[in-house]
Protein backbone atom coordinates (compact mmCIF):
# COMPACT_ATOMS: atom_id res chain seq x y z
CA UNK A 1 0.00 0.00 0.00
CA UNK A 2 1.01 3.68 -0.78
CA UNK A 3 -0.41 4.82 2.31
CA UNK A 4 2.80 3.71 4.16
CA UNK A 5 5.04 5.50 1.64
CA UNK A 6 6.62 9.28 1.18
CA UNK A 7 5.92 10.78 -1.63
CA UNK A 8 9.53 10.86 -3.03
CA UNK A 9 10.36 7.73 -1.98
CA UNK A 10 11.08 4.42 -4.22
CA UNK A 11 10.61 1.15 -2.98
CA UNK A 12 12.71 -1.66 -4.16
CA UNK A 13 11.12 -5.46 -4.93
CA UNK A 14 12.66 -8.49 -6.46
CA UNK A 15 10.47 -10.51 -9.00
CA UNK A 16 12.35 -14.21 -9.01
CA UNK A 17 8.82 -15.93 -9.63
CA UNK A 18 7.64 -17.20 -13.16
CA UNK A 19 4.48 -15.26 -12.73
CA UNK A 20 2.47 -13.52 -10.97
CA UNK A 21 0.52 -10.38 -9.87
CA UNK A 22 0.91 -7.24 -8.25
CA UNK A 23 -1.38 -4.72 -6.59
CA UNK A 24 -0.81 -1.39 -5.45
CA UNK A 25 -3.25 0.44 -3.55
CA UNK A 26 -3.07 4.06 -3.45
CA UNK A 27 -0.16 4.55 -5.24
CA UNK A 28 2.42 7.37 -3.83
CA UNK A 29 6.20 7.34 -4.60
CA UNK A 30 7.32 4.58 -6.73
CA UNK A 31 8.14 0.71 -6.96
CA UNK A 32 11.24 -0.45 -9.02
CA UNK A 33 10.71 -4.08 -9.43
CA UNK A 34 13.81 -5.54 -10.16
CA UNK A 35 12.95 -8.37 -12.84
CA UNK A 36 14.81 -11.66 -11.80
CA UNK A 37 13.26 -14.78 -12.80
CA UNK A 38 15.10 -18.06 -11.86
CA UNK A 39 16.35 -19.62 -15.27
CA UNK A 40 17.45 -23.02 -16.15
CA UNK A 41 21.18 -23.30 -16.87
CA UNK A 42 22.06 -21.73 -20.47
CA UNK A 43 25.32 -24.08 -21.51
CA UNK A 44 22.68 -26.57 -22.02
CA UNK A 45 20.10 -24.97 -23.55
CA UNK A 46 21.75 -22.91 -26.36
CA UNK A 47 25.23 -24.50 -27.76
CA UNK A 48 26.27 -23.14 -30.58
CA UNK A 49 23.82 -21.12 -31.07
CA UNK A 50 22.39 -17.24 -30.44
CA UNK A 51 22.16 -16.39 -27.10
CA UNK A 52 19.10 -17.32 -25.00
CA UNK A 53 16.27 -14.29 -24.35
CA UNK A 54 13.74 -14.08 -21.40
CA UNK A 55 10.25 -12.77 -22.20
CA UNK A 56 8.02 -11.00 -20.09
CA UNK A 57 4.21 -10.25 -20.77
CA UNK A 58 2.62 -7.48 -18.45
CA UNK A 59 -1.27 -7.71 -18.70
CA UNK A 60 -3.14 -4.78 -16.62
CA UNK A 61 -6.11 -5.08 -14.66
CA UNK A 62 -9.30 -3.31 -15.93
CA UNK A 63 -9.10 -1.13 -12.74
CA UNK A 64 -4.79 -0.03 -13.26
CA UNK A 65 -5.48 3.43 -12.02
CA UNK A 66 -3.08 5.74 -10.58
CA UNK A 67 0.16 5.10 -11.67
CA UNK A 68 2.21 4.17 -15.07
CA UNK A 69 4.31 1.94 -15.52
CA UNK A 70 7.89 2.25 -16.76
CA UNK A 71 10.32 -0.64 -18.87
CA UNK A 72 13.98 0.13 -16.92
CA UNK A 73 16.62 -1.00 -19.61
CA UNK A 74 20.37 0.82 -19.78
CA UNK A 75 19.10 3.44 -17.38
CA UNK A 76 16.63 4.31 -20.25
CA UNK A 77 12.75 4.45 -19.43
CA UNK A 78 10.13 3.17 -21.50
CA UNK A 79 6.34 3.70 -21.06
CA UNK A 80 4.71 -0.02 -21.44
CA UNK A 81 1.28 1.07 -19.00
CA UNK A 82 -0.01 4.58 -19.08
CA UNK A 83 -2.46 5.73 -16.26
CA UNK A 84 -6.04 3.75 -16.89
CA UNK A 85 -4.48 2.29 -20.24
CA UNK A 86 -6.68 -0.62 -21.98
CA UNK A 87 -6.32 -4.02 -20.59
CA UNK A 88 -3.91 -5.54 -23.04
CA UNK A 89 -0.76 -6.87 -22.29
CA UNK A 90 2.48 -6.01 -23.49
CA UNK A 91 5.49 -8.23 -24.02
CA UNK A 92 9.51 -7.75 -24.27
CA UNK A 93 12.75 -9.52 -23.99
CA UNK A 94 16.33 -9.21 -22.73
CA UNK A 95 19.09 -11.09 -22.83
CA UNK A 96 19.80 -12.88 -19.35
CA UNK A 97 23.03 -10.83 -18.84
CA UNK A 98 21.46 -7.24 -19.12
CA UNK A 99 19.62 -5.32 -16.12
CA UNK A 100 16.04 -4.70 -16.81
CA UNK A 101 13.70 -3.21 -14.20
CA UNK A 102 10.08 -2.42 -14.14
CA UNK A 103 9.54 1.17 -12.57
CA UNK A 104 6.00 1.59 -11.25
CA UNK A 105 5.74 5.47 -10.65
CA UNK A 106 2.45 6.95 -8.95
CA UNK A 107 0.79 10.10 -10.90
CA UNK A 108 -0.21 12.55 -8.85
CA UNK A 109 -3.95 13.34 -7.97
CA UNK A 110 -5.61 15.95 -5.65
CA UNK A 111 -8.09 13.86 -4.31
CA UNK A 112 -7.68 10.65 -2.22
CA UNK A 113 -10.32 9.00 -4.03
CA UNK A 114 -9.37 4.71 -4.15
CA UNK A 115 -6.94 3.93 -6.81
CA UNK A 116 -5.29 0.37 -7.78
CA UNK A 117 -2.38 0.00 -9.84
CA UNK A 118 -2.38 -3.92 -10.42
CA UNK A 119 -1.04 -6.37 -13.35
CA UNK A 120 -0.27 -9.69 -14.05
CA UNK A 121 3.12 -10.73 -15.50
CA UNK A 122 5.04 -14.08 -17.12
CA UNK A 123 8.59 -14.25 -17.28
CA UNK A 124 9.87 -17.03 -19.48
CA UNK A 125 12.98 -17.94 -21.15
CA UNK A 126 12.57 -17.71 -24.36
CA UNK A 127 15.73 -20.58 -25.71
CA UNK A 128 14.09 -20.75 -29.66
CA UNK A 129 11.76 -17.52 -30.80
CA UNK A 130 12.23 -15.56 -33.39
CA UNK A 131 10.83 -11.99 -33.22
CA UNK A 132 7.23 -12.22 -33.66
CA UNK A 133 5.93 -10.69 -36.93
CA UNK A 134 4.22 -7.23 -36.60
CA UNK A 135 0.79 -7.44 -37.57
CA UNK A 136 0.27 -5.09 -40.01
CA UNK A 137 3.18 -7.34 -41.89
CA UNK A 138 0.66 -10.35 -42.13
CA UNK A 139 -0.77 -11.05 -45.41
CA UNK A 140 -2.98 -14.17 -46.36
CA UNK A 141 0.35 -16.05 -47.12
CA UNK A 142 1.84 -15.42 -44.02
CA UNK A 143 -1.60 -15.68 -41.29
CA UNK A 144 -2.05 -19.42 -41.51
CA UNK A 145 1.92 -20.89 -40.22
CA UNK A 146 3.02 -22.67 -36.78
CA UNK A 147 3.37 -19.87 -33.96
CA UNK A 148 6.22 -18.87 -32.29
CA UNK A 149 7.45 -19.28 -28.67
CA UNK A 150 6.97 -15.34 -28.69
CA UNK A 151 3.46 -15.54 -30.30
CA UNK A 152 2.67 -18.57 -28.22
CA UNK A 153 3.76 -16.60 -24.72
CA UNK A 154 1.80 -13.45 -25.92
CA UNK A 155 -1.12 -15.65 -26.37
CA UNK A 156 -1.04 -17.14 -23.17
CA UNK A 157 -0.30 -13.93 -21.41
CA UNK A 158 -3.18 -12.79 -22.62
CA UNK A 159 -6.19 -15.88 -22.51
CA UNK A 160 -8.16 -16.43 -20.10
CA UNK A 161 -8.31 -20.07 -20.99
CA UNK A 162 -4.90 -22.25 -21.88
CA UNK A 163 -4.86 -26.21 -22.31
CA UNK A 164 -2.35 -28.34 -23.38
CA UNK A 165 -3.96 -31.05 -25.86
CA UNK A 166 -4.19 -32.48 -29.36
CA UNK A 167 -6.53 -31.47 -32.10
CA UNK A 168 -9.05 -34.46 -32.69
CA UNK A 169 -10.79 -33.12 -35.64
CA UNK A 170 -11.14 -29.37 -38.04
CA UNK A 171 -14.53 -28.77 -39.71
CA UNK A 172 -15.47 -25.53 -41.85
CA UNK A 173 -19.08 -23.75 -40.57
CA UNK A 174 -19.72 -22.38 -43.88
CA UNK A 175 -23.28 -20.58 -42.17
CA UNK A 176 -21.15 -19.07 -39.86
CA UNK A 177 -18.14 -18.24 -42.05
CA UNK A 178 -15.92 -20.40 -39.31
CA UNK A 179 -13.70 -23.62 -38.55
CA UNK A 180 -14.71 -25.36 -35.54
CA UNK A 181 -11.05 -27.06 -33.77
CA UNK A 182 -12.07 -30.39 -31.81
CA UNK A 183 -9.23 -30.88 -29.00
CA UNK A 184 -8.45 -33.66 -26.30
CA UNK A 185 -7.37 -31.84 -23.39
CA UNK A 186 -4.44 -33.30 -21.51
CA UNK A 187 -3.80 -30.57 -18.96
CA UNK A 188 -5.79 -27.36 -18.52
CA UNK A 189 -2.86 -24.61 -17.68
CA UNK A 190 -5.36 -21.72 -16.85
CA UNK A 191 -9.16 -21.25 -16.79
CA UNK A 192 -11.16 -18.16 -15.68
CA UNK A 193 -14.69 -17.86 -15.49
Amino acid sequence: SGLSQEAGSVEQLSLHCAEGSLEWLYPTGALRLRLAPRLPPTSAAVKGGSPPHVTACIKPTGTFRGAQLYLEREGVLELLLPEAPRPRARCFSWLPQEKVALFLQATPHPDISRRIAAFRYELRGDWLARPALPAASLGAEGACRPCNDTEILMAICTSDFVIRGSIRSVSNDAELQESIIGVSATRIHRQKF
